[in-house]
């Protein structure tokens, strides 16, 4: 695709997306109140508590990985329902909800993978020698 094509390609797109987000009703981020911002962070910050308690505790679980992984995760889903509570309250439609829900749980999974990963190549290193 030459260049001038490419570009004006990009400018629809963008002029598309420009009109889609100012369709009347679309929420903004902005109107969230101090109040739901800091229930939010205090559901992540118990989010991350179970974590990082249960990842501690599965550490050394003789499971794949990512079995380790999905069994912490579900352990802890349940800490997740009161950003959602939080975000139900402000109005907050459900796609973007579950979007930042999953998010977190996307972040979550990959850190718990990385560590345990991490701790069982260890092991099988020491092992070895």
């Amino acid at each position: 695709m030459n260049p001038p094509v490419r570009a004006a390609l990009i400018g629809a797109l963008l002029a598309f997306a420009a009109t889609a987000h100012a369709e009347e009703g679309t929420w903004e981020p902005s109107t969230l109140s101090p109040a739901t911002l800091d229930k939010v962070q205090a559901s992540l910050k118990v989010y991350q508590q179970c974590v990082n308690d249960e990842t501690r505790a599965h550490l050394n679980d003789k499971m794949d990985s990512r079995q380790v992984a999905d069994l912490i995760l579900r352990n802890c889903e349940d800490k997740l329902n009161g950003i959602k509570t939080a975000f139900d309250a402000e109005k907050v439609p459900a796609p973007i909800s579950e979007r930042y829900m999953r998010s977190k749980r996307s972040m979550a999974a990959q850190q718990i993978l990385r560590v345990v990963m991490a701790h069982q190549a260890m092991q099988s290193t020491q092992a070895a020698q």
